[in-house]
Formats: C-alpha cells, sequence, structure tokens
C-alpha cells in the first residue's frame, strides 16, 4: 500500500538522521555529555524510541509509552520480548539481529500487547548505540494499527468482491448452460415441425387446410427465430459470438433485405420505401450478421407501425463509416423507455399483449454492431414515429474493437 510504503520511508529516513546523529556523539569522550545529548534527541523525535541493552528495556521516550500504555518507568528493567505478541517473538529477534548486522535495512512490522490487553501493530528498526559504555540496540518504532486496520479491511472487501464475482461468474455459466441445453431440446422437436409444415403448404391448394398449414409454418418459423436469439444471446455473454468479416458490398444485402421486408410489410397494409444511393462504399462487415440487423430493425419498425403507415430504409457513407437508418411513422417511443430499448429482454408493458418475441432483437443488433466496431441509437418521440440507425466501419478503415487503434485494410 501506498501509504505503508510512506510509513517505511519516513522511518528509515528517521533511523538514517538518528544513526549518523548518534555516530556523532560516539565521538565525544564526555560520556554524560553522550547520554544527556541522545536523551534530548529521544525527547524531540516524533518517533517512538527506546533503548534495549541485554535484552531488557533501558530506556522509552513519551511517544513510545504512550503507543505501549504504559505508566512512567513501568517498562525499564523488563524483558522486550513479554511485549511482543508470543507468534511475532521469532521474527522480532530475527530481524532486528540482521538490522544490527547490516543485512537488512527495510523496517519490519510485528505485533504487541498493550497494558490494556489490546493488540497493536508497530513498523520498527533497530541501530546500534553506545549505551552508558556498553553496546545497546536503539529502537526506533510508529505505531501503524490503523493503518493495518484499513488494510486488513480492504483486503477483506477485495475478498467479498472476488467470491461475489465468482458466484455471478458461477450464476451466469449455469444460465448459458441451461439455455444451451433449452435450445437444443427446443430445436430437436422442432426441426420436423417446420420441415412437415412447409412441405405441407406447398402441397396443399384447398382452404382452409392450406391457411392452417401457412399458420402453423409461420409459428414454428417464429418459434425458431426465438430460439435463435436465445442462443446468439448466450453466445454473446461468454465471448463466442464470432464475426466472419470482409470488404462487403452493402448495397445489394440491404436491396433484397428491403425487397423481402416490402412483401411483409405489404400484407399488414404498410409500405416500405427504399431510399437507397446508386453505390455505396464497402463495409467491413459480416454479411449474415449484418442482415440481420436491418432485418430485425425493419420487422420491428413493420411491427409498431399501423396499417396504411410507411417505413424507410436508407443508407448513406459518413465520417469513415457506412449509416443505416430505418424510419417510421408508428406511434414512437417515450424518451423514459429509449434508454432501456437495447436491454435483453424489455419490452413496454402494453406491446406484450399483442408482439411476439423475448424483447432480444434489438439488443443482439447493439452486441453486433459493436463486435463491428460500431454503434447503434434511437431518435424518437411520442406520436412522432422512430428512427433507428447504426454505422459501421467502412473497408478502408477497420477499427479494432474497444479502441481507437485503427489499421488499413489489404
Amino acid at each position: 500500500m501506498k501509504d505503508e510504503q510512506k510509513t517505511k520511508k519516513q522511518l528509515v529516513a528517521e533511523l538514517v538522521e538518528l544513526r549518523q546523529r548518534v555516530a556523532e556523539l560516539e565521538k565525544v569522550e564526555n560520556r554524560h555529555v553522550q547520554e544527556g545529548e541522545l536523551l534530548r534527541i529521544f525527547s524531540t523525535t516524533p518517533i517512538g524510541l527506546f533503548i534495549v541493552q541485554d535484552g531488557k528495556f533501558q530506556f522509552v521516550n513519551d511517544i513510545f509509552r504512550n503507543i505501549t500504555g504504559g505508566q512512567p518507568d513501568e517498562l525499564i528493567g523488563t524483558d522486550s520480548r513479554n511485549l511482543v505478541l508470543p507468534e511475532d517473538r521469532e521474527m522480532v529477534r530475527d530481524n532486528a539481529v540482521k538490522m544490527l548486522k547490516g543485512e537488512r535495512n527495510e523496517p519490519y512490522k510485528y505485533r504487541i500487547v498493550v497494558s490494556s490487553g489490546q493488540v497493536r501493530w508497530m513498523l520498527e528498526g533497530i541501530a546500534s548505540v553506545n549505551y552508558r559504555g556498553k553496546r545497546a540496540a536503539l529502537g526506533h518504532a510508529m505505531d501503524i494499527t490503523e493503518l493495518e486496520q484499513a488494510k486488513e479491511k480492504l483486503e477483506e472487501a477485495y475478498e467479498q468482491e472476488r467470491q461475489l464475482r465468482e458466484q455471478l461468474q458461477s450464476e451466469v455459466q449455469l444460465r448459458i448452460e441451461f439455455t444451451r441445453a433449452l435450445v437444443h431440446e427446443l430445436k430437436t422437436p422442432l426441426t420436423p415441425v417446420l420441415s412437415s409444415s412447409e412441405l405441407l403448404y406447398s402441397e396443399l391448394r384447398e382452404e382452409p387446410w392450406m391457411s392452417i398449414a401457412e399458420n402453423i409454418h409461420r409459428g414454428a418459423s417464429n418459434l425458431s427465430n426465438r430460439i435463435d436469439e436465445l442462443l446468439d444471446l448466450a453466445k454473446v455473454e461468454i465471448g463466442t459470438l464470432k464475426l466472419n468479416c470482409e470488404a462487403l458490398d452493402v448495397l445489394p444485402l440491404l436491396q433484397r433485405v428491403g425487397s423481402d421486408m416490402a412483401v411483409v410489410a405489404k400484407a399488414a397494409g404498410q409500405s416500405l420505401v427504399l431510399e437507397l444511393p446508386a453505390s455505396l462504399p464497402r463495409v467491413w462487415a459480416d454479411e449474415e450478421r449484418l442482415r440481420q440487423v436491418v432485418l430485425n430493425l425493419l420487422i420491428n419498425a413493420s411491427k409498431f407501425t399501423q396499417e396504411g403507415g410507411q417505413i424507410k430504409l436508407r443508407a448513406k457513407g459518413q465520417d469513415g463509416s457506412l449509416v443505416v437508418e430505418v424510419k417510421d411513422n408508428g406511434p414512437g417511443i417515450p424518451e423514459e423507455d429509449q434508454g432501456r430499448l437495447f436491454l435483453p429482454y424489455h419490452r413496454q408493458l402494453s406491446d406484450r399483449e399483442h408482439l411476439s418475441g423475448l424483447g432480444l432483437g434489438l439488443a443482439l443488433c447493439k452486441n453486433i454492431v459493436e463486435l463491428h466496431g460500431g454503434d447503434i441509437w434511437v431518435d424518437s418521440e411520442a406520436g412522432k414515429g422512430s428512427t433507428f440507425g447504426f454505422s459501421i466501419p467502412l473497408a478502408t478503415v477497420r477499427r479494432k474493437r474497444g479502441g481507437a487503434r485503427q489499421e488499413a485494410v489489404t
């Protein structure tokens, strides 16, 4: 931690200065002058100081005594090890010996038991001095209890966060596995229903059997699409939805999707207008995924457009990107709902009674567009229709996902 490093640097600096002053004093021949000056230094330093000689405290300054909670002279003559928590005594002895031998420069941490029985953390350094004619150990200590307690709380918070993250990842993985199993269980019996209903519809010529077969096939197709959306969303969540991008002429794709949707719009009593230029710049895109996005936006526009309404599909090159927009003159979307449109399973309550789907389409569109390095948005006002748009990079400037780094396409 930065605070702890600062504390260690502070203590090391104090030790260096103290050693220099002690070394200067040891050159003074008068022992009384030495001890008097030494005690004066001890009383003015902001750090807890003590002298241990033959394993016993010979001197402690007021700061060190306040840390330990003892009375004046209570520690004098007592074994210095008694103050140290038993579990830390061997470690303290080893580090103190290394510092006295010059084998260690960094202060060391240990715990003491104060007179109240409370355990406190100390950061300590040791230097060799001459005290009353004999070698002694000069201890230089700081109380870092609050720092250690804050560190412990931070580590506990990190551990809780790690456990919660692992739990969330486990739950996400379980949901993804459930989704995969569900997709498999639904797709397996659905496949023969799709193929059989399609064959039945193509062979029948009489009503109402032809309409019944058509309804069966349409319902099975819608269910198959919803299952595919579930699987795609699961792939997005675990990062396995991959794109097969290439330099793509997008104009034919937009024309084909528009032509297919024009039939759907006409059946609903709507009109689909293609406002496309004669040519468009190539994009760096996955053709099938791009088709999925455009088709989804057009289907949504058709769902929300009344009979007699109009839908427009338009596109243009702009600032190194292709911009595609789908505009309708439906009821529009309230501003408070617009921020949730691209979230999975979101749907306005008023829509759930008459619209199919799980609300996954726009969430998938957003993920697919962002995997292309693009953006998606909505511009809408209640009562005035909606415009959904997206942009993806042109083939001449391929942007890597998630950053501003760009590279030319070869």
